[in-house]
C-alpha cells in the first residue's frame, strides 16, 4: 500500500511539473536536440525539410504551452495572458538551444574551418581580391564564425518563438 501511495505522489508531482511552461520549453528543446541529432547521424539535416521539421517540432511545444493554459480554469484565457505562457516557452527553449549550440561549436572547432575554406571559394570565384586579401578573410571569418553563428541561433530562436507565441495566442484565444 505505501508503494502505491508513493506511485501516486510521484505522478502528482510530476502532473504540477508538466503544467509549468518552462518544464514544457525544456522538454521541447531536449525534443530538438534529439531529433538534430538523429537527422545529422542519418544524414538528412542538411535536407530543406529537416529544418521545416525544427519549427514545426518549436511551434508544436510553444502551442502545447498555449493550449495548457487555455484549458486552465484559472487563466483568463487573453491574447495576453496565453502569449505569457508561450513566451516563458520559448525563453526556455531558446536558452537550452543556444547553450547546446555553444557546446557544438565548442566540440567541433571544425565547423570553423569548414566555414572558413567555403568562403575562400566563394572568394575565389568571384576574381575580386587578391590572394593576400583572400587569406584575410579567411582567417577573418574563421574567427567570427562562433560570435555570428551564436547571434543567428539566437535571434532566429527569439523571433520564431515570439512569432509563433503570438500565432498560438490568437488562435486560442478565447472570444468575449
Amino acid at each position: 500500500m505505501g508503494l502505491l501511495n508513493k506511485d501516486i505522489i510521484s505522478l502528482l508531482s510530476m502532473n504540477r511539473y508538466i503544467h509549468h511552461p518552462a518544464f514544457r520549453g525544456a522538454l521541447t528543446a531536449l525534443v530538438m536536440i534529439a531529433a538534430g541529432i538523429l537527422l545529422k547521424e542519418t544524414g538528412t539535416a542538411t535536407e530543406s525539410w529537416s529544418q521545416y521539421l525544427m519549427f514545426a517540432l518549436y511551434a508544436s511545444g510553444i502551442g502545447w504551452s498555449i493550449w495548457i493554459a487555455k484549458k486552465d480554469p484559472t487563466n483568463p484565457g487573453r491574447f495576453g495572458s496565453l502569449f505569457q505562457q508561450g513566451f516563458r516557452h520559448f525563453i526556455v527553449t531558446s536558452l537550452i538551444m543556444v547553450g547546446f549550440t555553444i557546446y557544438l561549436l565548442w566540440s567541433h572547432p571544425e565547423f570553423a574551418r569548414e566555414e572558413a575554406q567555403y568562403q575562400r571559394t566563394l572568394l575565389v570565384e568571384t576574381k575580386k581580391y587578391t590572394p593576400d586579401q583572400i587569406d584575410e578573410l579567411v582567417l577573418e571569418a574563421e574567427k567570427q564564425y562562433p560570435t555570428r553563428y551564436i547571434s543567428a541561433t539566437v535571434f532566429g530562436y527569439l523571433i520564431m518563438g515570439a512569432v509563433f507565441a503570438a500565432a498560438g495566442s490568437v488562435v486560442f484565444a478565447r472570444k468575449d
